[in-house]
C-alpha cells in the first residue's frame, strides 16, 4: 500500500484496497480556541495523529477528516457546528463508505466535547435501527481515554482538560513548528483554576425564570480572553509520544480482535444480544437505571 491517506489515493488504488480490506478510519476534529501557544487547528490534529499511527498498526487506510463540530467556545477563529448538522455529515459519511464496500468504520474523535459525541452515538445507533443495509457494518467510535488514563503529574492539583499539558506535548511531538510556547499565557489565577478543576467553568448559563423546565441562555463567560483549561507550562514532546502509544496500541489490538469476531459473526449469522441503552441518573451516591 503505497499511503494510508484516503485523499492520496486513486479511484483504482480505493477499489484493490477494498478487495483485501474493508476497514477505514474516520478522524473528526473541531476548529477552537486553544490559547495562545496553540493554533486553532489544535484537535483536528489530536485527530489526525493518533489516526494515521492507528491505521499503521491496523495496515488501513484514513479517510480525510471532518474538521467541524461544536465546539461552545466563543473565541475569535473558533467555529461553532450546531451537533445536529455535524451528526447528519458523519452519518452521510458513514452511509457512503459502506455503499463503497466498506464494513468496518472506525471513527476518531479528536475533540472531546460531550455535546457532538453523545449525539453522534445516538445519531449512528439510529440510523442503523432505520437503514437495515448497515447491519453488517461494524461502527466503532474510538476515543484515546477509553484505553489509556494519563498519570497526573504530582505539581497539577487539578485536571488537565483543554489545551494544556496533554494537547501541547502531543503537538511538542509531532506538529511542533505550530507550538508558540513563548506565547504562553493563562486567564486570570482563580478562573484558570476554577477551570481547571470544572471543564464546564467557562460557560455562563442564566435563566428568566429559575425554572428547572425552562431552556437556559448559554454563553462564554466575558472574563475568559484565553481558554486554557490544564497545565500546557509542564508539556514536553517526549511525554506527548509516550501518551498517544500508550493509548493507540492496546486501542488497536481491541480493534484487531473486535474485527476478527465481526468477520466470523458476518459469516456464521451469529449475533450478541446487548441490553438496550439505559439512562443512568445519579442520586447521591448510588445510580438508579432507568430503562426497558
Amino acid at each position: 500500500m503505497r499511503t494510508h491517506a484516503m485523499g492520496e489515493m486513486t479511484v483504482k488504488e480505493i477499489r484493490e484496497y477494498l478487495k483485501n480490506n474493508k476497514t477505514i478510519i474516520v478522524p473528526y476534529g473541531v476548529v477552537e480556541q486553544h490559547g495562545y501557544h496553540l493554533p486553532v487547528s489544535m484537535d483536528i490534529h489530536n485527530a489526525e495523529v493518533p489516526a494515521y499511527i492507528l491505521a499503521e498498526k491496523l495496515g488501513c487506510i484514513v479517510a480525510p477528516p471532518l474538521n467541524y463540530c461544536f465546539s461552545g467556545g466563543q473565541l475569535p477563529g473558533t467555529i461553532n457546528v450546531r451537533p445536529t448538522t455535524f451528526c447528519q455529515m458523519m452519518c452521510d459519511i458513514v452511509e457512503a463508505l459502506a455503499a463503497q464496500g466498506f464494513e468496518n468504520i472506525l471513527i476518531y474523535p479528536g475533540h472531546g466535547g460531550t455535546e457532538s459525541l453523545d449525539q453522534l452515538k445516538e445519531s449512528l445507533r439510529i440510523l442503523k435501527w432505520l437503514n437495515a443495509s448497515l447491519e453488517k457494518v461494524l461502527i466503532m467510535v474510538l476515543r484515546r481515554g477509553d484505553h489509556w488514563r494519563r498519570p497526573r503529574d504530582p505539581r497539577q492539583t487539578g485536571e488537565d482538560f483543554h489545551a494544556g499539558d496533554s494537547e501541547t506535548s502531543l503537538m511538542l511531538a509531532y506538529r511542533p513548528h505550530l507550538v508558540q510556547m513563548d506565547q504562553l499565557e493563562l486567564d486570570e489565577k482563580e478562573l484558570a483554576e476554577w477551570m481547571r478543576h470544572d471543564q464546564n467553568a467557562y460557560q455562563l448559563c442564566t435563566s428568566l425564570t429559575g425554572q428547572p423546565q425552562e431552556i437556559v441562555t448559554t454563553r462564554q463567560r466575558p472574563e475568559v480572553k484565553v481558554g486554557v483549561m490544564g497545565y500546557p507550562e509542564f508539556a514536553t514532546a517526549e511525554r506527548g509520544v509516550e501518551n498517544v502509544e500508550s493509548a493507540i496500541t492496546p486501542m488497536a489490538e481491541m480493534v484487531k480482535k473486535a474485527i476478527a469476531q465481526a468477520d466470523e459473526n458476518r459469516r456464521t449469522g451469529e449475533r450478541i444480544e446487548v441490553k438496550s441503552p439505559v439512562l443512568v441518573v445519579e442520586k447521591g451516591s448510588s445510580e438508579i437505571a432507568i430503562g426497558k
